[in-house]
């Protein structure tokens, strides 16, 4: 119970982006009807997943302000909920949003990509001139050619995906998005249960220091 308790809103967030990643990659890869249908699931799950965070917020304010005999002001604590609230009703009826947000930001990673990877170049060599002239050639060197590859792929892969008509599809692009949002969404669940098995691992081992202790005591 202490596991579910302390897990259950992470639980639910890893559903919904795994939801999501599913929707990505039927969207990218299936086509007429069938992707229209998995981009307005998008939209739908994302804008009910927000409904019902935004309704149990208002519930509790609701409660809050009933227990306190109107001392907590109910628009105090529900009008944090406003915005959620308004953000899952626009998801809902406009069943083309979650597809154009997913767009835009599909649009916006290739020039990311390419800045981040001339920043990593210039770094590379920022580092490689201040380590001959600190007489570190070694480290800087081994640094330098690290981040001269990371430059070269992030660049390549943003120079693939940019533009109208990319090397690598808006299509294979959105089913690699959905691909990604998977994996991060079971990492992130798994990442609940081993600092949980963690966390009973030191109970455990803490159990005989405890034990030691209690025996000296006695002695």
């Amino acid at each position: 119970m202490e596991l579910v308790r302390k897990s259950i809103s992470k639980w639910i967030v890893s559903a919904v982006v795994l939801v999501i990643g599913i929707l990505c990659i039927v969207a990218g890869a299936a086509s007429g009807e069938t992707s229209v249908d998995a981009y307005t699931g998008i939209s739908m799950t994302l804008g009910i997943t927000l409904l019902v965070i935004a309704g149990l917020s208002l519930l509790v304010a609701l409660i809050a302000t009933i227990l306190s005999r109107g001392k907590v002001a109910f628009i105090t604590t529900g009008a944090a909920s406003a915005a959620t609230l308004a953000t899952g009703i626009f998801f809902v009826v406009d069943k083309n949003l979650g597809s154009t947000l997913i767009w835009i930001f599909l649009n916006y990673v290739p020039y990311f990509l390419l800045s981040v990877g001339g920043i990593i170049a210039v770094d590379g060599i920022l580092v490689l001139v201040f380590g001959f002239a600190n007489k570190d050639s070694k480290n800087a060197i081994i640094t330098a050619v690290f981040e001269f590859i990371m430059a070269a792929i992030v660049i390549v892969l943003g120079a693939l995906m940019v533009g109208n008509d990319p090397v690598i599809s808006k299509s294979a692009q959105i089913i690699i998005f959905g691909i990604v949002l998977i994996i991060y969404s079971l990492l992130f669940c798994a990442s609940t249960l081993l600092l949980n098995n963690n966390g009973f691992n030191n109970k455990n081992e803490a159990k005989p220091d405890a034990i030691d202790a209690e025996v000296k005591d006695a002695e």
